[in-house]
C-alpha cells in the first residue's frame, strides 16, 4: 500500500518531470524517489509516468490521478490546519490566467513575498488577452478586464478602470493631432487581432459605430504598448496599462471621452465550486494588493 508521502513524492516528480530535480527538492536520494513512484504504481495497477533517459512524463493515468491527487493532498493541509496552529503553508499548483500587462506591471512586482512564503506552491500562468474559459481550460482563477457577461463565475472588483485612445507624441507630431473622431480614420492603428470596431461618441455625444484600419496588428497587450510608444500606431488601452507611459510623457491621450462606454472594471474571477479554495483565497489577496499599489 502507498503512503501520503508517496502522494507528495508523485506530485513532485510530475511537477519537475524527472526524478533527479525531484529527489533533490525532497531531499531524498534518487532511488528512494524512482521506488516510491513504481510502489505506486504497483499499488494502482497502472502506468503514471512515460519514461526515457531524461525525463518522466504524464500519462493519461497519471494526469487523471495527479488532478485527483493534488486536490486530496490540499485538503489535507487544510484539515491539519484547521486542527492546528493555522500557520500552515500552500502546497500544490495554482493556474491563473490574465492580460500579459496585468502579468508583467501588477502581479510579478508582489509575487516574491508570496512565492517565499509559499515555497511548496507552484503557480502557472497562462498571459494572454483571448477570453479563457475556466473550466475548459483547467483554470483555478482569472483577472478579467471590462464589463462581465452573467455567469456561475464568482467575481469580485480589484479596482475601477476605462479604456482610452493614446499615442505616442512623435506619431503626432508627423501625422498631426487628431481633432475629431473623423480625423482618427486618416491616422495609422496598432491593434489587437479583434480590435478592428469601437463605438464612438460624435460631437453631440451620441453613439456611433468606428471601423478602424489597422496598420499593424499584434498578438498581446504588452506589444500593443509597445507599438504605440514607438509611433508606430494610435491604439486602445487600458489607462492602467499604460499608467507610466502617460506619466512619463511617452504616450498621450487623444480625444479623450471620445469612446463610447468606456468602463472597463478588474475583476478577480473563480468558479463557485473551484476545488482549489485555499490557494485561490490566498492568490485573491495577492492581486488585492498588487492592484492597491
Amino acid at each position: 500500500m502507498y503512503s501520503i508521502v508517496d502522494l507528495q513524492t508523485f506530485v513532485t516528480v510530475a511537477r519537475n518531470s524527472g526524478i533527479t530535480s525531484s529527489a533533490s527538492q525532497l531531499g531524498i536520494s534518487t532511488a528512494t524517489t524512482s521506488h516510491r513512484i513504481a510502489k505506486l504504481e504497483q499499488a494502482l495497477g497502472v502506468t503514471l509516468f512515460h519514461r526515457n533517459s531524461r525525463t518522466f512524463r504524464l500519462t493519461d493515468e497519471g494526469q487523471v490521478f495527479l488532478e485527483r491527487v493534488d486536490v486530496i493532498l490540499d485538503d489535507l493541509q487544510q484539515a491539519e490546519m484547521e486542527v492546528g496552529s493555522g500557520t500552515a503553508r500552500l502546497r500544490g499548483h495554482l493556474r491563473v490566467t490574465m492580460s500579459p500587462w496585468i502579468l508583467s506591471r501588477f502581479i510579478m512586482p508582489v509575487l516574491g513575498e508570496f512565492r517565499q512564503a509559499n515555497p511548496d506552491l507552484t503557480i502557472e500562468f497562462l498571459a494572454v488577452d483571448r477570453f479563457v474559459p475556466l473550466v475548459e481550460e483547467a483554470q483555478d482563477c482569472a483577472i478579467r478586464v471590462g464589463q462581465l457577461a452573467d455567469s456561475a463565475l464568482v467575481a469580485q472588483k480589484l479596482s475601477d478602470n476605462d479604456r482610452i485612445i493614446c499615442a505616442s507624441p512623435s506619431l503626432l507630431e508627423s501625422h498631426g493631432e487628431p481633432e475629431t473622431v473623423d480625423d482618427l480614420r486618416d491616422c495609422p492603428w496598432v491593434c489587437l487581432p479583434w480590435q478592428t470596431r469601437f463605438d464612438m461618441n460624435d460631437a453631440a455625444g451620441r453613439k456611433r459605430p468606428f471601423a478602424v484600419s489597422r496598420s499593424i496588428a499584434v498578438s498581446n497587450s504588452d506589444m500593443l504598448t509597445a507599438g504605440a510608444v514607438e509611433g508606430l500606431g494610435i491604439a486602445v488601452k487600458s489607462r492602467m496599462a499604460v499608467k507610466e507611459e502617460l506619466e512619463n510623457g511617452a504616450l498621450v491621450e487623444v480625444l479623450p471621452g471620445c469612446l463610447h462606454a468606456p468602463e472597463a472594471p478588474v475583476w478577480f474571477v473563480f468558479a463557485a465550486e473551484s476545488r482549489s479554495g485555499r490557494k485561490t483565497k490566498a492568490f485573491h489577496e495577492v492581486a488585492r494588493r498588487a492592484f492597491r499599489r
